[in-house]
């Protein structure tokens, strides 16, 4: 069965809600909103999916999938150029946000102007997937999951065009998680070798 979830960090990151377009606004600054959902996820054994969002960020810059993996430290993670949009610090279960349910991931103002690259840093060790049956399946549980890699990580969300605040308004962001494409069997079954987390983030602007 598909079902439709968001980051939220998550991933469908409905209409999104924003703050209002003056609120805590400076000269020259606009504001980001996030939303996160989860496009169709195939799996009927899945009762939940539950990823632990630490923050978002963005960047002026364009990035690679390596560079949104590095540094995500504080201000390791500044050094590089990335700006933090939101700091939810908690875990959303995919599962819920179907048929086009999202949630609120947080909101920033920011300076005016294009953003080019954004990334969610998850803690993958507070990250789960629970079976209808009860089992659940961790970074060190029997089968496993197997995360990029241990701790917190930085996955790269893909879009289109750069993403353009405009100043004293609000942009709002929808980060769609596709659980479908993110968790990937490892063996002909999920009890057999478990899952592998290549995940696949799409954001788009509403």
């Amino acid at each position: 069965m598909r079902v439709r979830h968001m980051v939220a960090f998550m991933a469908t990151l409905g209409v999104l809600l924003g703050c209002s377009d003056s609120e805590s606004l400076a000269p020259g600054q606009g504001r980001i909103a996030l939303r996160l959902t989860d496009a169709p996820f195939p799996l009927d054994q899945v009762q939940s999916i539950d990823v632990f969002v630490v923050r978002v960020e963005a960047k002026a810059e364009e990035t690679t999938e390596a560079d949104a993996a590095m540094s995500v430290e504080g201000s390791e993670s500044s050094a590089g150029g990335w700006i933090v949009l939101a700091t939810p610090n908690a875990s959303f279960d995919l599962m819920d946000l179907q048929n086009g349910v999202s949630v609120s991931l947080g909101d920033a103002a920011v300076t005016a102007g294009s953003y080019r690259s954004l990334r969610l840093i998850l803690d993958t060790n507070l990250s789960s997937v629970t079976l209808k049956d009860g089992m659940i399946l961790t970074g060190t549980s029997s089968p496993p999951i197997m995360f990029p890699s241990a701790g917190k990580s930085g996955i790269k969300v893909h879009f289109d065009t750069p993403i353009l605040v405009d100043e004293g308004e609000t942009t709002n962001v929808l980060l769609d998680f596709d659980a479908e494409e993110s968790f990937v069997l490892r063996g002909n079954t999920i009890l057999q070798n478990g899952l592998l987390f290549k995940p696949v983030i799409q954001a788009s602007i509403h």
